[in-house]
């Protein structure tokens, strides 16, 4: 029994290589980011072509009347600028703030999207973005700050080789301004304190290596690999991620045994 149970842990080790590097929390894909969102006079105002086309309802304009239509199968929408009052299948709805628009771009109020299409609106104050759901689709739009980018299979691969290089610090001075890009200044600290980290290890970014997201806001990213160490032991290493004003870096590194 214990020779299959091995077996099926290496196996599915193994079998890690074959499934995606990236991971998003709670959802199967990521979602569509939208970052000309506005904050105006304290109303969230969102740019209603994208968020429509994203939700597949066609969108026209009528330069004279000033007005936007939006439309599918079974709903027709009326929208027209610098009115407060908005037309759903003939029902008149009303608006916080009359629909407008911003350097050619026809913006409303956040909150019409739930009357307009049913969509459910959350707000994160911290990330200053809209997280709007409709039927399968996710979309975040940003107003004040920009998204936080994704780390790129570039990036990936370079976190886990100078994760690698930081294992053994022989001149301290080099170090310091060699490190500096990819660690936080507190882990930095602690590497060169130490010479090094608690396990010389070599870790294969192509291996056994997968990135999760801790939200949908990408607000701090985990780096998780494994390795087979002695015997019947393995070794995984995390490290943890945070967006900073200079990018992506390593602010925790942690290792773990795993005993088959």
């Amino acid at each position: 029994m214990r020779r299959i149970f091995t077996s099926l842990i290496i196996a599915i080790l193994l079998f890690s290589i074959q499934l995606p590097r990236t991971t998003f929390a709670a959802f199967e894909e990521p979602p569509i980011v939208i970052d000309t969102g506005k904050i105006v006079n304290g109303r969230t105002l969102i740019p209603i072509r994208v968020v429509s086309e994203k939700f597949g309802f066609k969108v026209q304009w009528d330069q004279n009347l000033k007005t936007v239509v939006i439309s599918d199968k079974t709903t027709k929408i009326t929208l027209k600028v610098n009115s407060k009052e908005a037309t759903i299948n003939e029902n008149k709805v009303s608006l916080d703030v009359p629909a407008q628009i911003h350097k050619g771009t026809t913006y409303v109020p956040l909150k019409f999207l739930s009357h307009a299409f049913g969509a459910s609106v959350e707000w994160n104050q911290s990330f200053k973005v809209a997280h709007v759901t409709f039927e399968k689709i996710n979309i975040l739009i940003y107003t004040q700050i920009k998204p936080i980018p994704l780390v790129t299979d570039e990036q990936f691969k370079t976190f886990s080789q100078i994760a690698n290089e930081a294992a053994v610090i022989t001149d301290i001075r080099q170090a310091k301004a060699y490190f500096k890009p990819y660690f936080t200044d507190k882990l930095l600290g602690n590497i060169i304190w130490y010479k090094g980290l608690p396990f010389d290890t070599q870790f294969d970014a192509e291996k056994n290596s997968m990135i999760t997201y801790k939200d949908i806001y990408n607000s701090e990213a985990t780096i998780s690999q494994s390795t087979h160490f002695v015997s019947l032991v393995w070794l995984t290493r995390t490290m943890q991620l945070t967006f900073t004003d200079e990018g992506w870096k390593i602010q925790k590194i942690d290792f773990k045994y795993l005993y088959l």
